[in-house]
């Protein structure tokens, strides 16, 4: 289910802009947070599992522009990963973080919350529990090795190991620093933060989130949605850009075609 409201700044609605959904289901809004979050009463959700913009200016960076790098091969040759790749806009969306209000808003609709970027703001009342994302590199590249996301439902760091670099993907949660060797079959980045499924996959199955109610307010690529359907959860989810918007649609709809072929 897509809805299109127009985005706004106010943290809660005069109207209800939609019927709360119904358990199963997938909602999502081409709309900034605040009109979403207002729409919800207390504790509403099991769990926030979100990637907050960072403040870092990403969606600037030079590496969004690059198609010429090549990679060699074991067997000598070089090719272009770059060829095929998703075309970006340089835009103003990771200037800064979101405010308290959000996060108070956040803790407000939801009884947990996974939060990458977390440690980016100067929010009060976060716990010290951390998820530890190792991508499975090792030092000298100009990406950060690891990345790390606030948990609200536990007091000390665990590290989920899962290989993101390039044109380096992990095989499988069994196997995740492996490196899927089909890069045929690696999963396409939409967006400039792209996280992967399987990184949502691990994450859901470490915390238990099956048939939960799950809010995502920053939906990006839309991994977590994916996720979350796959674990039976009741979805909703919120983008402000149009284009990110709209290519994460065209994902969803070919990840359920999919789906459907598979089972033909």
């Amino acid at each position: 289910m897509t809805n299109n409201i127009e985005s706004t700044t106010d943290r809660k609605p005069q109207q209800p802009l939609f019927a709360i959904p119904v358990v199963g289901s997938s909602t999502v809004f081409n709309a900034h947070y605040s009109a979403v979050i207002g729409l919800f009463p207390d504790k509403y959700f099991d769990w926030a599992v979100c990637d907050i913009p960072y403040g870092i200016g990403v969606a600037k960076m030079a590496y969004l522009k690059e198609t010429k790098t090549t990679v060699k091969q074991k067997n000598g040759t070089r090719i272009n990963p770059n060829r095929n790749k998703h075309k970006h806009t340089f835009k103003d969306w990771d200037n800064a973080t979101p405010p308290q209000a959000y996060f108070d808003e956040l803790k407000r609709i939801t009884k947990n919350q996974i939060i990458f970027g977390a440690d980016y703001t100067d929010w009060t009342g976060l716990g010290k529990g951390r998820i530890k994302w190792n991508k499975g590199f090792s030092e000298g590249v100009s990406f950060n090795q690891f990345e790390y996301a606030y948990c609200s439902c536990i007091d000390y760091e665990i590290e989920i190991p899962l290989l993101w670099a390039g044109m380096m993907q992990a095989k499988s949660l069994s196997e995740p620093i492996v490196q899927q060797g089909n890069k045929k079959l690696n999963e396409k980045r939409i967006h400039p933060c792209h996280k992967p499924v399987m990184l949502y996959d691990a994450i859901f199955k470490e915390f238990g989130i099956y048939k939960m109610k799950v809010i995502d307010t920053h939906l990006g690529s839309g991994s977590s949605r994916i996720t979350a359907d796959k674990f039976e959860c009741e979805f909703v989810g919120a983008e402000i850009d149009s284009e990110y918007f709209q290519d994460e649609e065209k994902r969803w709809f070919n990840y359920k075609r999919n789906l459907k072929l598979a089972l033909w």
